[in-house]
């Protein structure tokens, strides 16, 4: 709230975050917004087994205490440590779910960008002087990679995208965390590390009717040449603005050198600022080669929004309702204007 403020007022914009689907994927000081620690079967029988041979079988984790168990497991972690009977620098790995409230689930990508489309629809329908405004999208890590993602399924609604190492190429384990078994992030104390999978019903069983298979990645991916043609034959009009570590692990920077090849090549005005040594860390800006390279969206934005508003000046971006097909392996993905809502609409 305190960041959509201060944008609006310095920068005499409308500033508006959307709470789109699967929002709540990060521990919150509000409890409202707080996901809840929730293991499986195979988590519970890993950390009673933990409990036994590190002598506190006389505790017993269920789904209800899960997480009051953890703190005597870090406690007697350390106890086997101070007592030298392990390595300092070892951890006990648990595993859990993470899981949203509002029945949310991580469907990574499509629903939360179409939510921003619907939010816009609504904004508009309600104050419709802003129909003609410019509409800029921005954010850093999955913010950023929402806001190209939004580009790609509704460029008619889209005048600006500013990105922060956004990734280009959908990050398989937010998909198919447990079955790949990578978490999506952990916590972690001095005595163990307990790995987390946001809540999702995708899967690789062929027979499921989750099943996430190629048609469903294709369309999610950014870097996608013919999507990307299809794209800019919709609108080629779209600056883009993104900045990126050359040492990102989790989104490689060489995708988003080649995405900003291809935008450019069909059209687009699109700037991509490398981050490329600790000679670009300005400890203010920039504080880390990391990927999100601790920019804050403030920092972002307060560097970006003003070159972005001068390129974009005196342009009217009008509301035309419009569709857009996707063909994805043997299914064909079509976005398209349902009255005052955007829909999807999947044909085999």
């Amino acid at each position: 709230d305190f960041d959509r403020e201060y944008i609006a007022k310095k920068f005499d914009v409308v500033a508006v975050h959307v709470f789109y689907h699967c929002f709540c994927t990060r521990q919150s000081v509000d409890q409202k917004y707080n996901p809840k620690l929730i293991p499986n079967q195979d988590d519970l029988e890993r950390i009673n087994g933990i409990l036994k041979n590190i002598n506190l079988g006389h505790l017993l984790a269920n789904e209800d205490n899960f997480e009051q168990i953890i703190p005597f497991i870090e406690q007697r972690a350390g106890e086997i440590k101070q007592a030298g009977l392990v390595d300092e620098s070892q951890k006990i790995e648990l595993f859990c779910d993470f899981v949203p409230p509002n029945g949310d689930y991580q469907n990574y990508g499509i629903m939360a960008a179409i939510d921003h489309i619907n939010a816009l629809k609504d904004l508009v329908k309600r104050f419709p002087k802003f129909a003609d405004l410019p509409k800029i999208y921005g954010g850093g890590s999955y913010g950023g990679y929402l806001s190209l993602l939004i580009a790609k399924i509704a460029p008619w609604y889209v005048d600006g995208v500013i990105d922060n190492s956004g990734v280009c190429l959908p990050f398989l384990a937010c998909i198919l965390g447990r079955e790949m078994n990578q978490g999506e992030f952990y916590f972690e104390g001095s005595g163990h590390r307990l790995y987390c999978f946001v809540y999702k019903y995708w899967t690789r069983n062929i027979n499921s009717s989750y099943y996430f298979g190629d048609e469903n990645y294709l369309i999610r991916a950014i870097l996608n040449s013919n999507h990307l043609k299809i794209q800019a034959n919709i609108d080629s009009d779209i600056v883009f603005s993104s900045y990126h570590s050359i040492q990102d692990i989790g989104a490689p920077v060489q995708n988003k050198i080649e995405l900003y090849k291809c935008y450019q090549e069909l059209g687009y005005d699109a700037t991509l600022h490398l981050i490329k040594d600790e000679s670009d860390v300005d400890g203010r800006f920039i504080k880390s080669l990391e990927h999100g390279l601790r920019m804050t969206d403030r920092a972002l934005f307060r560097k970006e929004l003003p070159l972005m508003l001068e390129k974009l000046q005196g342009r009217k971006s009008f509301m035309q309702e419009n569709s857009i097909s996707y063909p994805c392996g043997n299914k064909v993905f079509t976005f398209k204007d349902v009255g005052d809502k955007i829909e999807l609409e999947i044909i085999n």
